[in-house]
Parts: C-alpha cells; sequence; structure tokens
C-alpha cells in the first residue's frame, strides 16, 4: 500500500510535466490572422485585374509566381513566367475597356500560407455596336513564397457557350 501512495503522486508529477510541455509547444505555433490574409487575397486580386485593364505587364507579372499554371479557355496549358509574358502580349491586344467585378469568395488555409479565390466578372468592350460586356468566371490559387503572395494557379473562362462548328 506504501508503494501505491508513493507511485500515485509520481504519475501526477509526471502527467502535469509533460502538460505543461505540450501547452508550451501549442503557444509557440505562430498564429495566422486568416480574416487579414483573405483581405490581403482580396486586394491583391483587385490590384492584379487593375494591373491587367492597364496592360501594366510588369506589375501584372509580379502577382505570378515563376512556375505558375494558367488555363485559359481555349488554350493549352501555360507554364512560367516566359509563357506567361507571350500570353499576355496577346492578351493585352484585345480592346476591353473595363472589368466589372463581382464578389469574390477567397479561402484562406488554416497554415496562412495557401489560398484560392474564386469569383466572376465581366470583360467590357467599347465598339462601334456599343458597350458588350462579356461574362467570365475565375479561379486563383495563391501561394505564400517567400513571405508574399503569388498566384500559382489561374483559371479563367467566358460564361458564353463556344460557337458550334459545322461539320
Amino acid at each position: 500500500m506504501k508503494k501505491l501512495l508513493l507511485v500515485i503522486p509520481l504519475v501526477f508529477l509526471l502527467c502535469f510535466t509533460f502538460s505543461c510541455q505540450q501547452g508550451e509547444e501549442v503557444a509557440e505555433e505562430p498564429v495566422v490572422d486568416i480574416a487579414a490574409e483573405e483581405e490581403a487575397i482580396r486586394k491583391l486580386t483587385t490590384d492584379w485585374f487593375a494591373d491587367e485593364l492597364r496592360r501594366d505587364m510588369e506589375a501584372s507579372l509580379s502577382c505570378v509566381a515563376p512556375d505558375a499554371m494558367f488555363q485559359l479557355e481555349g488554350t493549352p496549358t501555360i507554364v512560367g513566367t516566359t509563357a506567361i509574358r507571350t500570353a499576355y502580349e496577346e492578351f493585352f491586344k484585345l480592346p476591353f475597356t473595363d472589368w466589372m467585378m463581382e464578389p469574390r469568395t477567397v479561402v484562406v488555409a488554416a497554415s496562412g500560407d495557401l489560398a484560392y479565390d474564386i469569383g466572376s466578372f465581366k470583360m467590357v468592350f467599347e465598339g462601334p455596336e456599343g458597350r458588350t460586356e462579356v461574362p467570365q468566371k475565375s479561379t486563383f490559387i495563391w501561394r505564400k513564397l517567400d513571405g508574399q503572395w503569388k498566384v500559382v494557379v489561374c483559371c479563367f473562362s467566358s460564361d458564353t457557350p463556344p460557337a458550334q462548328t459545322s461539320e
């Protein structure tokens, strides 16, 4: 019985010691402000659209990771900044005059280093026939690289069905 009385305090001491160590480990983990990161992604997306509207190549590319992948409607996957630069050169030739942004869904991982941004927008064209708005949708995957958010995947397409081809 004496041995049992000595073992019980020892067990409590061990439990207390390990629970304190576990608590210290949790306290040392960085805390991510998810709301602030979501807001950062929203601003980056808005700024990126503005860079594209101005046809500012360097600013547009600064949002993109070096090994980013773009999946654009009607084209093979475009990988890397050199290929993306070439795609932008063609894209910037389009005569769009504005973007009409719609609310976007932004979700940031609990780790704070990965996020996705999904939404819709309209490309606005002004021409002899007047104003045309072309509905689009997009998905961006953002990743924090060296402390900065960069797009690693960009997908977008038109809501308009592709033209039917006759055989």
